[in-house]
Formats: C-alpha cells, sequence, structure tokens
C-alpha cells in the first residue's frame, strides 16, 4: 500500500514537470529576449569595429558556404529577418532594394546577406521571400539559414535582438542591416526606411573611402556646415551665421563707436575754430 502510494505521490511529482517541458519544447524556439533588448536601437558606437563570428550559412539545397567566404570576398550588408514578418521585414527589404538601385555597386563592390533569425523558416521560405521582394535570381543578394545557436552568436555580436509575443505570434524586433568589411562592423543602417544617401555613406566606408563624421539628419537644429555624403562636399549652414553673429557686431560696434568718436572730434574742432574767428573779428574781445 505504501509502494503505490509512493508511486502515486512521484507521478503527481512529475507531471507538472513534464507538462513545463513539453510547453517549452512547443513554443517557438525563444520565448525569452535573444539579445539585449533595449527601448533604443543597438548603439553603433558600441558595437563598431567588433569582430563577426564565421558561422555556416546555408542559402541553397547543396550551397553550404561561411560567414567568412562571404566576407572575405567582398564587403557584406547583413540584415536579419523572418519570413512570416506582418510588420518592417518586407519593407525595409523593398527599401533596401531601392536604395541599392540607387546607389549601384550591388555584386562588384559589396553584397547584401539577408538571414533568418526564425528556426521554422527553411530555405524555401526565403526562396519565397527573395522572390515577394523582387531579387530572386539576383547575384548581389543571398538568403540564407543558420543553426540557432549560430543566430544567437551573430546576436550577441552584433547588438541585435528578438522576442516572441504570445499575443500576436510574431517576433518583435529592430530593422536593422549592418555593414562589415574584413570581419568587422563598420556602420548600422537602423529604421524601416533606407535613404541612399545613407546607404551610399555606408558603401563608400565599405570601399575603405574617407567619409567624414557628421550630425544625422534632423538631429541638430543648427549646423557651422552641412555635409552631403553623396557628394563628399561641405557647404556652409545656418549655424555658421550664428557662431559670426557675435563676432560682426562686436566689428560693426567697434567702428561706429570709432565714427561717432570721429564726429565729436570734428565737431569740437568745428567749434573751436568758429570761436576763434569770432574772438579776432571782435574789437570789445581784445580789451
Amino acid at each position: 500500500m505504501s509502494l503505490g502510494l509512493s508511486r502515486i505521490a512521484v507521478k503527481r511529482a512529475l507531471i507538472p514537470g513534464l507538462v513545463l517541458l513539453v510547453g517549452v519544447f512547443a513554443s517557438p524556439l525563444w520565448a525569452q529576449v535573444v539579445g539585449e533588448k533595449s527601448d533604443r536601437p543597438p548603439s553603433e558606437g558600441r558595437y563598431l569595429y567588433r569582430s563577426v563570428p564565421d558561422v555556416p550559412i546555408q542559402s541553397g539545397p547543396a550551397e553550404m558556404t561561411s560567414l567568412s567566404a562571404l566576407w572575405r570576398e567582398r564587403p557584406l550588408l547583413l540584415t536579419l529577418v523572418f519570413t512570416r514578418c506582418a510588420g518592417v521585414c518586407s519593407p525595409m527589404l523593398r527599401s533596401l532594394k531601392a536604395a541599392v538601385a540607387s546607389v549601384g555597386g550591388a555584386g562588384w563592390d559589396y553584397r547584401i546577406l539577408v538571414l533568418s533569425f526564425d528556426p521554422r523558416d527553411t530555405l524555401s521560405d526565403m526562396a519565397e521571400l527573395a522572390d515577394h521582394v523582387g531579387v530572386a535570381g539576383d547575384p548581389a543578394w543571398i538568403f540564407g539559414v543558420a543553426s540557432a545557436d549560430d543566430i544567437a552568436r551573430i546576436v550577441r555580436a552584433t547588438g541585435f535582438w528578438f522576442e516572441w509575443e504570445a499575443a500576436s505570434r510574431q517576433y518583435d524586433h529592430p530593422a536593422m542591416i549592418i555593414g562589415i568589411r574584413d570581419g568587422r562592423i563598420m556602420r548600422f543602417l537602423i529604421g524601416g526606411t533606407i535613404a541612399p544617401v545613407r546607404l551610399n555613406e555606408v558603401i563608400r566606408e565599405l570601399r575603405g573611402e574617407f567619409v567624414p563624421a557628421y550630425p544625422l539628419p534632423r538631429k541638430v537644429l543648427f549646423r557651422c556646415f552641412q555635409y552631403d555624403p553623396a557628394s563628399g562636399r561641405w557647404t556652409p549652414d545656418w549655424g555658421l551665421l550664428l557662431l559670426l553673429l557675435p563676432g560682426m557686431a562686436t566689428i560693426l560696434g567697434t567702428i561706429w563707436l570709432f565714427r561717432r568718436e570721429g564726429a565729436h572730434r570734428l565737431s569740437a574742432e568745428a567749434l573751436g575754430s568758429h570761436q576763434d574767428a569770432f574772438g579776432a573779428s571782435d574789437p570789445e574781445s581784445r580789451r
């Protein structure tokens, strides 16, 4: 009797654990946050020049390569997406496609690697996404998958993150493009819309060109000079006028004071001459 009760007790103790275990494996890959989630996009300064882990990537049924093999051929624009995304993934890729067409050089100066972080995604899913975006068959674009562990390594190295939202059955994640040259992070592009002028700046840096630092658009109200990354030229801005205004006011004030002092001196000399002339012509003044 006691043996039977002990078996029942053991079963009752094991059932909750088994249910929890089944629930964990039945849920999508990571229910917790993968990566370091924050309320703001990843800080470029924090991850700049970090090494990107070399991981195996499958880009076709019989096409296995590695991240290092790709960036050794030419610089990469890496973006992490998932094919079931009902939000920013497809619009971002379409925006990137338009910006790439505007800037040019894709396939020669750089390639674009689109990697899925969702373990449910297959090569067939990625091929459908490429077709949906309109870049299927374009050698400049690579759509691939990697193992969960390797994706986690890339996430940790780049500042990317994603979190499963049970209510929407979607992953929450930033829209992010990572510029990679010689295995290191060179620049970030954050947001669902990729401006050609911003992409051009990243491409120039991936080529090894010097790109001067300048404030982000609409982030600073007044600037001394405005830099155009498309042409590489500097032009004066309103901030320069504000910077010169105090000096100009000082110079003009000094000129005005000197002119006023000169006018007073001339007036005094003219008055003295007039008095001398008046005194010389008055006989009474001689007495």
